[in-house]
């Protein structure tokens, strides 16, 4: 049992760090982002915000091209985090069941 008790604790720890890093990534997901995020149907990130006005680049030329584009990386940046996030998340919940099937196996067979 001893052994099996490490092996269990290994797989505690782990899940304590995966959760605590999919943990950093939504609060990063909700504090960092000047918008609300919500999920569509098909639960897909959506992000609220206003939009990077071309403004913000002062009178150069493409200034709307460049907004639009800083957009367009803060969107991809949001929904890669989330996706990181998620699958923490399900990784969590994978080791949670494994160590769940070991305690099942043990006892079965004690």
């Amino acid at each position: 049992m001893a052994d099996l008790d490490i092996h269990l604790s290994a797989l505690d720890k782990c899940r304590t760090a995966i959760h605590t890093a999919a943990g950093q990534y939504d609060d990063t997901l909700r504090e960092g982002n000047p918008g609300e995020l919500t999920y569509d149907a098909d639960d897909e990130l959506r992000n609220n915000r206003t939009p990077v006005s071309a403004d913000a680049f002062g009178d150069l030329t493409d200034s709307g091209a460049l907004a639009g584009t800083a957009d367009t990386v803060w969107t991809t940046v949001f929904r890669e985090m989330d996706e990181a996030r998620r699958k923490l998340g399900g990784t969590e919940r994978g080791l949670s069941s494994v160590e769940e099937n070991i305690r099942a196996a043990h006892k079965a067979t004690s």
